[in-house]
C-alpha cells in the first residue's frame, strides 16, 4: 500500500531533504528515517509560528518524535495549525495526562521534540491515512491503534459531570487559556451574533414558577467579595462626591464614591438621607454638600 500525497512546494522540500539513519534497533525508528514526508520541523517548539503559517487550515497527518528516545505519536488533524496550537499549549496538555504523549512531552520537555507532516489529505480519508502509518510504524505513543477510535466520541452526561467537577478551580487566573487575553470588539459582536434570537438556547422560553422559586432558594445566603461590590456599585450606583463647608475656603471636595450608598457609608448616614439632601441641594447638618458633578 502506498501513502497518497498532495502535490505541493512540501514534496520537493522532501525528496532533496538528506535522510539520516539510527544505529537503533528498533525497527520503527527506522521505519520512520525511510518513510517519505512533506516537512519536519526539528525544533518544533521554537519554530512553532512557522509551524502554525504553514499549517493553517489545512488536513493531513503528522508525527511527533521524541529526539532523545526516537519514540513516536501519529495523529490526524482537519486544521493542523490548530491542533499544534494545542499541543504547544502546557495547560492544555496538562489537562489531557491520560494521553501518553501529553506525560511524555511534560517530562521530556518541548524542545525534545520534533513535528513531521506526514502528507496533507482530504478531510474524508484522514482516518484511512492515519491507520496506514500506525500500521507501518507502530507508534509507542499511540495508546489506541486504530485510526479514529476515539473520533466523534461522546461522553455520557454522567462522565461530563465527573470531569466538570474534577476540574472545577483548577484552570483559573494564570492557568486559563484565555488569561491576559482580550477578545476584539469585532469578535465580541460576532459572538453576540451566534447568540442572538433563534440562536439563543433561551429563545421564546420562560422559566416556569418552580425554576423561578429554585433561582430564588439557590441565592440566598450568596455573598459577593468585596471586588464584586465594588464593580456591580460601578456599573449601577451613581457617582456622588461630598463636599465639606470650610469658614476661609467655603466647600471643599472630600470625597468621590460610586454610589450614594457608599457616600452614607463614609458619613455613617443612611442612604435615603444622603439621597434626600442630593435632590434638595440642602446642606446636611449645615456642614456636608453632595452633587453628582
Amino acid at each position: 500500500m502506498v501513502p497518497i500525497q498532495k502535490c505541493s512546494k512540501f514534496n520537493i522540500i522532501s525528496q532533496m531533504s538528506v535522510r539520516t539513519y539510527t544505529t537503533l534497533s528498533n525497527s520503527s525508528s527506522v521505519q520512520a528515517e525511510n518513510i517519505n514526508f512533506i516537512k519536519k520541523y526539528v525544533n518544533a517548539y521554537k519554530n512553532r509560528k512557522e509551524i502554525y503559517t504553514e499549517n493553517h487550515g489545512k488536513s493531513g497527518i503528522y508525527m511527533l518524535t521524541n529526539e532523545l528516545t526516537k519514540d513516536m505519536y501519529i495523529g490526524q488533524s482537519s486544521d493542523l495549525a490548530i491542533r499544534f496550537k494545542n499541543y504547544f499549549c502546557l495547560s492544555y496538555i496538562k489537562s489531557r495526562k491520560s494521553l501518553i504523549i501529553s506525560r511524555a512531552l511534560i517530562k521530556y520537555g518541548y524542545l525534545n521534540f520534533s513535528v513531521t507532516i506526514l502528507e496533507y489529505c482530504d478531510k474524508s480519508v484522514l482516518t484511512l491515512r492515519e491507520q496506514y502509518y500506525l500500521d507501518k510504524l507502530n507508534p509507542k505513543y499511540n495508546i489506541l491503534k486504530f485510526a479514529g477510535s476515539s473520533l466523534n466520541h461522546k461522553h455520557s452526561e454522567e462522565t461530563k459531570r465527573r470531569i466538570s467537577k474534577a476540574l472545577k478551580g483548577v484552570y483559573v487566573k494564570e492557568k486559563s487559556l484565555l488569561f491576559g487575553r482580550f477578545h476584539t470588539e469585532e469578535t465580541k459582536y460576532l459572538m453576540s451574533l451566534k447568540k442572538a434570537k433563534e440562536n439563543n438556547p433561551l429563545f421564546g422560553k420562560i422559566h416556569t414558577e418552580e425554576t423561578k422559586k429554585l433561582m430564588r432558594q439557590a441565592a440566598l445566603g450568596r455573598k459577593h467579595s468585596d471586588e464584586t461590590l465594588l464593580k456591580m456599585s460601578i456599573v449601577r450606583g451613581n457617582p456622588l462626591n461630598i463636599y465639606e463647608k470650610c469658614s476661609d475656603e467655603g466647600f471643599k471636595l472630600i470625597g468621590s464614591f460610586v454610589s450614594t450608598r457608599r457616600a452614607a457609608n463614609f458619613l455613617e448616614i443612611s442612604h435615603s438621607t444622603v439621597r434626600r439632601y442630593m435632590n434638595s441641594g440642602e446642606i446636611f447638618k449645615d456642614r456636608y454638600k453632595f452633587s453628582t458633578k
